[in-house]
């Protein structure tokens, strides 16, 4: 930064002006050994920042440079005009205050506070353009309690604040807008409303409701009449429909795992469809999947993977379930089938998970095509059953 360009309000000794940019010196820098001094950032080239290495006056080569502190006291202590001398200020102050005194100047230009106004103006006019400017947020008098630009005061009075009065299309009746909705949907006895009897559909006025019923009185009981047998057959229906799932408590399940030669040869797991268990008096089940790895743990057997969910109504069953589970691979010649009893409450050994799903694996040993397990059609049956 160059010297000081402020108007001074006498001429200043040119002792103090700067050699380089012939400006009053400002942040006067000397240079050792030959003692002249300059502005401090005249001392740096201007297209490069490298600092000079030879004294712009003398060309003598620069040892070191130090702030002339004796240099930036006088210059400090000139008197000099505000910058806002065309607008209108006198004042005259000392170079060193000078940006203390702009900053609080009354002419210096100011924008207004208010969002969306923009408008520049005078510091010591801005007080007064604020207490009336446009944009300016003053409370509705009307007491809704909004702030509104007073610009739009008067247009938010007559449109828009709930608290102005408004007359009813219908029945020419005035009240506050905010209640207007309620006079127009429950109260306005001009306004047309179909009757409410189920299947009567005649339209009248809201205030001639007393006449319309007495007029219509029979057909209405007869309407009322109909709907009642409707609903009784209806409800006839969903009692039956409620009777038929309490009574369909269904304690076991059984999956048949078709085609398992070729399942197992793809090493692929079997995944059972959404099943269900209830116990007695429980019309609500727990919803559960069946997985299989057919290839179990590589010693020809297979892997059961038992995986329960929460019951649609967890308010009538336990969760997480308590209830015992036993599982088995069925005999197909009759003789001792392969069981697991599953006990959700103690066998953490067996717990499982396979990503966000959590649930019991199994290994049964020495299930294989050759033996009693799977059919001579290549199936496999899997029973689960609830227990007590």
């Amino acid at each position: 930064e160059m010297g000081c360009d402020a108007e001074y309000v006498d001429d200043v000794h040119e002792e103090l002006v700067c050699a380089v940019c012939h400006l009053p010196m400002l942040r006067a820098v000397g240079i050792h050994p030959c003692a002249h001094a300059f502005c401090e950032g005249c001392l740096v080239a201007p297209h490069t920042g490298v600092a000079l290495q030879e004294c712009p006056t003398c060309r003598g080569a620069i040892g070191s440079t130090a702030p002339s502190y004796a240099v930036r006291n006088v210059m400090n202590g000139l008197l000099v005009y505000c910058t806002h001398t065309a607008r209108g200020c006198e004042e005259k102050v000392k170079r060193g205050d000078l940006e203390t005194h702009a900053a609080t100047c009354g002419f210096a230009e100011v924008t207004c506070t208010h969002a969306g106004c923009g408008a520049t103006v005078l510091r010591r006019d801005l007080k007064a353009h604020v207490a009336k400017c446009e944009w300016g947020l003053v409370t509705c008098p009307k007491r809704c309690g909004e702030r509104v630009p007073r610009g739009k005061l008067e247009k938010h009075k007559a449109e828009e604040c709930v608290k102005r009065m408004v007359e009813c299309e219908k029945c020419g009746t005035k009240r506050k807008a905010e209640a207007s909705e309620e006079h127009r949907k429950r109260l306005c006895p001009d306004r047309e409303v179909e009757c409410e009897v189920a299947g009567c559909g005649v339209m009248y006025k809201r205030g001639a409701r007393a006449e319309h019923m007495k007029e219509h009185a029979e057909r209405h009981v007869e309407l009322l009449a109909a709907e009642n047998k409707a609903r009784a057959a209806e409800n006839k229906t969903l009692l039956e429909r409620m009777a038929a799932l309490e009574s369909a408590v269904c304690t076991s399940r059984e999956w048949i795992v078709d085609g398992f030669s070729a399942k197992r040869q793809a090493k692929q797991w079997i995944f059972s469809g959404e099943m269900v268990l209830s116990h007695e008096n429980v019309a609500h089940r727990y919803p559960f999947q069946l997985r299989v790895g057919p290839n179990g743990e590589n010693d020809g057997g297979v892997s059961l993977y038992f995986v329960p969910r929460r019951g649609e109504h967890p308010h009538r069953l336990e969760w997480p379930m308590k209830k015992k589970v036993e599982m088995r691979i069925v005999n197909q010649k009759g003789g001792n089938d392969k069981v697991w009893m599953l006990d959700p409450v103690n066998d953490d050994g067996h717990k499982a998970a396979a990503g966000n799903v959590v649930g019991w694996l199994f290994h049964f040993s020495e299930v294989t095509r050759g033996d009693d397990f799977v059919t001579s059609t290549d199936c496999m049956t899997v029973r689960v059953r609830l227990l007590d």
